[in-house]
């Protein structure tokens, strides 16, 4: 029925509609009775869009919704008597009947004549919502006249692409048009979602369903009572009792109706053929023809005649659930029954060259084969041979569960209450802001001397100090907090040749003003540890639980450091110390044993340090009375919160600050040594990494390790020469530490330490020098031999021009076919990040990737590089982490993409869009002269 602007003027295009009276009351009776209701007009044209927009329409139309929308169902009639049909077998009519069906149409008149008619029907109706699902004509011209008028689409079965316009056509153009602009987004699957958002879709927009057309499947595809007088359910019964090999009996659905297939459908109906005369007796193939001429045509000419092939007409949907179920393989080109045979279990043999589907392919329960005879025959004989093994495919959910109709009614439901707000990422000036930012990326690139600058500054050292000028900058310390357990404090003191200074070790110890916590001494398969174990009695002897001496020592000592004369403060003071005395053993703890740790055993010692900080000291120190309060002053500073020394060296230098020096600042440097002042938490930092040797080499890794895993830096304490109660060594102290190695003096250490800090900054540690290095410096990255000189052969001439400097990274030279000789002469530096050789083991991707975020920063630092040049086309796990630093660091990443060269293509994608510019070529032999330009004219923009 065509309703007119002109109510008493019915059109005269007779051969448009059938008059229906009671049709026609329908209508007007909701335009008088629900006025206030919004009115929703779902446009429908094909057998399939009716099948699938039916469980809606129930949904809809149901009591619930009764009284919140009013719905109104029109009909193009593109398949006319089999979409009306198709709604009967769910109980739903329409309500407005275009009729506009013709012979050999084209698509270009269709489109005409439905756009006139349906702008007459929505100036009549006035709807503030338009259905449409799928992709046939009726669908986009219905959309489009309903977009004119300001009204917003909802689109069922949004998302799905071939990404070819012309398989299937018009279907791929049609459905992509409308997702254009379409206000509400029903997709199927995560898989078309994700097309969606692709294209530029807002993802509020969005809303994964499941299709509607699995809810329709599901309300018949189990009837209980088919009517088993229908001619096909009468076929496929007789064929199966009279099946001479039961377990060899096979029932194929086959449809074919699919446009763009029209000029392979010979092809196509000699391939059934055949597989119908080689499996004489076993097989029975059930073909619904399609009422199009071009296919009808075809399909009676070559398939009539054969006796194991049974062309019907199309099967109505109350039985089709049944038809599909008795099947066991279903040949197909059409689009709704893969996912209705997925949804039960049936295998999927799909004549298509693309497919709008293809979850089913990915997930392996469609086997997607072609249009061409020998792939069909195949494809049909090795699924025979594979049915009778598996009986059946799995049953998968993949296109819904049968409640997307549910879902999408409370969706709109949601719409019309308000539920929905805009999204600002969807907003004009967000997305041309974010297209701007990539196509003008050059615009968003920082100049080289803010890079630069910014590099400085992750290195420069901070500012030496005088210990006055210290004491004069906010610290979360002070003396006052000194039994706060926030404070505690545990010295540990490694002993192993050295004598009679136990005794002396203790009393410094608990002299102190800010006396530790705990004190634990230790000695690890000492030459004299006889020797130690008698000193260490002794000095038991004396502090035994509230001894004569220990009361005496403490009131000669302790007491005095008050110096007042107030004799109440002195009489406290005694009682404290007897307190003390009383206590002193608990803070005691001697570790001692035959097992040689060395230099290492103290700070694995340490990890079970119960205090928030820890100092470890070597046995040539022996601090004075105010150094762990000067310690813990300047360690909870915002500017010196790091490691503290007794001594120490910047790598760049053979000499050593403090007592030797006298240097009366705080100097920041690589390596401190004599002792470590630092919270117990850093000590597990250096164990993070393989220790190169056990001899010697402690302080290199507790500090290039805090510096690369915690961003904690090392500093010598000032020497102030007019208070050496500040001190953390004793006069005696150079005589006493010119008997060690500490100093890297003593004859046959040097070597192996300067071994160790060359290991060190190959794997990644930066040496605070770095922002010394004046030059442009660019870091490239590869992990193989051929990708390194490839990458510096478009990139060395360049550099030099600049004056600039070219670093190497890679992330494990020895497991790849990189050759260090040859490496070495064309970088100024080279790092090994080393993943898994630390340990001999091969890291997870995800322990691998951290190691390589660490290791880069470390790099980037010590080579104070502003530019990273990559083969992108390579993407292995590695180079993804270190583009996800550099994109951390803002520092701009250089792709060298090479389309044949794609080793993981998921993570290419990734790594090109973190990318900051790629320069993308097919082969390695097709660098062009204009590639090379492109890339020489980065690097000036980067470097000038």
């Amino acid at each position: 029925m065509l309703l007119k602007n002109d109510n008493n003027n019915i059109s005269s295009w007779s051969h448009l509609f059938k008059l229906n009276y009671y049709k026609t009351k329908q209508i007007f009776d909701i335009s008088i009775n629900n006025k206030s209701l919004p009115k929703i007009l779902i446009v429908l044209g094909t057998r399939p869009e009716g099948i699938k927009c039916a469980p809606l329409i129930a949904e809809l139309k149901s009591d619930y919704y009764r009284s919140k929308f009013q719905i109104i169902v029109l009909s193009t009639g593109q398949h006319r008597e089999i979409l009306h049909q198709s709604l009967m077998a769910f109980k739903q009519t329409v309500d407005i009947d275009l009729d506009l069906m013709m012979n050999n149409q084209n698509l270009s008149d269709l489109f005409h004549r439905i756009f006139f008619q349906i702008n007459e029907q929505i100036n009549l109706i006035k709807p503030n919502l338009l259905i449409v699902q799928g992709d046939t004509t009726t669908a986009l011209v219905s959309a489009l006249v309903a977009s004119y008028h300001q009204i917003p689409v909802a689109h069922v079965e949004a998302g799905l692409r071939t990404f070819n316009l012309s398989n299937p056509f018009p279907e791929e153009l049609n459905r992509k048009i409308i997702d254009s602009f379409a206000k509400l987004m029903f997709a199927p699957t995560t898989f078309a979602k994700e097309v969606l958002i692709r294209e530029g879709a807002c993802e509020t927009d969005i809303f994964i369903t499941g299709n509607t057309g699995v809810d329709a499947f599901y309300q018949y595809y189990k009837q209980e009572n088919p009517n088993k007088n229908n001619p096909i359910l009468r076929i496929i019964d007789n064929f199966k009792k009279n099946s001479i090999d039961k377990t060899r009996s096979t029932v194929i659905l086959v449809t074919m109706h699919r446009r763009e297939n029209f000029q392979y459908l010979f092809d196509m109906c000699r391939a059934i053929k055949t597989i119908a005369n080689e499996h004489n007796e076993n097989i029975l193939i059930i073909l619904p023809v399609h009422p199009n001429p071009n296919v009808k045509n075809v399909v009676l000419k070559i398939l009539n005649k054969i006796h194991n092939v049974k062309i019907v007409d199309p099967i109505s949907y109350d039985i089709f659930g049944y038809v599909l179920l008795e099947s066991d393989i279903i040949l197909t080109d059409s689009g709704g029954i893969q996912e209705e045979a997925v949804s039960i279990g049936k295998p999927v043999i799909l004549m298509r060259m693309t497919t709008e589907r293809p979850e089913g392919i990915y997930l392996g329960t469609i086997k997607q084969i072609g249009i061409f005879y020998d792939d069909i025959i195949k494809a049909v004989n090795d699924e025979l041979k594979n049915i009778k093994i598996t009986n059946q495919t799995s049953k998968r959910n993949i296109f819904g569960d049968g409640t997307a109709s549910k879902q999408i009614a409370t969706i709109i439901e949601n719409y019309f209450s308000g539920k929905y707000k805009p999204n600002i990422k969807c907003m004009t000036k967000f997305r041309q802001d974010s297209i701007a930012q990539y196509v003008y990326s050059y615009t968003n690139i920082s100049s080289h001397t803010i890079r630069r600058n910014m590099m400085i500054n992750l290195t420069k050292v901070q500012p030496a100090l005088t210990l006055d000028e210290i004491l004069k900058i906010p610290s979360q310390y002070d003396i006052s907090k000194k039994n706060e357990d926030i404070f505690a404090l545990t010295a540990i003191i490694g002993l192993y040749r050295r004598e009679g200074l136990i005794r002396r070790w203790i009393e410094a110890l608990l002299i102190q003003t800010h006396p530790p916590k705990e004190i634990w001494i230790i000695h690890f398969a000492s030459p004299i540890a006889d020797k130690l174990d008698v000193e260490i009695k002794e000095m038991r002897s004396l502090f035994y639980n509230g001894s004569n001496y220990c009361n005496e020592w403490c009131r000669e000592n302790k007491c005095k450091m008050n110096n007042t004369n107030n004799n109440e403060i002195r009489s406290n003071c005694t009682e404290q110390c007897v307190e003390f005395c009383m206590t002193l053993p608990s803070m005691l703890f001697v570790g001692m044993g035959e097992m040689q740790l060395k230099y290492f055993g103290r700070f694995q010692l340490a990890l079970q340090c119960r205090t928030k900080y820890v100092i470890v000291f070597d046995d040539d120190c022996i601090p004075q009375k105010r150094y762990l309060e000067m310690a813990m002053y300047t360690i909870n500073t915002k500017e010196y919160r790091g490691i503290l020394g007794t001594k120490g060296t910047p790598t760049s230098e053979s000499y050593y600050y403090g007592p030797v020096s006298k240097s009366r600042q705080i100097i920041e440097v690589d390596v401190v040594g004599g002792s470590w002042f630092m919270e117990s938490e850093w000590v597990k930092l250096m164990f993070h990494d393989k220790i190169y040797s056990w001899n010697t080499g402690e302080d290199f890794h507790l500090c290039a390790n805090a510096r690369k895993y915690a961003n904690i830096r090392s500093f010598v304490m000032p020497v102030d020469k007019n208070d050496d109660s500040t001190h953390s060594f004793t006069k005696d102290y150079l005589h006493i530490s010119n008997k060690g190695d500490t100093t890297g003096r003593v004859h046959g250490t040097a070597t192996s330490r300067k071994f160790i800090r060359d290991q060190l900054w190959l794997r990644g540690d930066r040496l605070m020098s770095s922002y010394k290095i004046s030059k442009p410096s660019l870091l490239l990255f590869a992990e193989t031999q051929y990708d390194t000189m490839l990458l510096i052969s478009l990139v060395q001439q360049q550099m030099i021009q600049f004056g600039g400097l070219i670093h190497f990274a890679t992330s494990n030279m020895l497991k790849t076919d990189i050759e260090m000789i040859k490496i070495r002469k064309e970088f100024q530096s080279v790092h090994d990040f080393m993943i898994g050789r630390d340990f001999n083991m091969d890291p997870t991707p995800i322990t691998a990737t951290a190691e390589i975020l660490y290791g880069f920063d470390m790099v980037m630092q010590g080579t104070q590089s502003t530019a990273v040049i990559i083969l992108g086309s390579s993407s292995t796990i590695n180079m993804f982490a270190l583009v996800s630093a550099a994109f951390l660091r803002n520092i701009p990443i250089i792709n060298i993409y090479i389309q044949d060269n794609i080793v993981d293509s998921r993570r290419a994608g990734v790594i090109m869009t973190m990318s900051s510019f790629s320069i993308r070529t097919f082969t390695n032999q097709t660098f062009s002269i204009l590639q090379s330009q492109q890339l020489s004219n980065l690097l000036v923009h980067l470097y000038k």
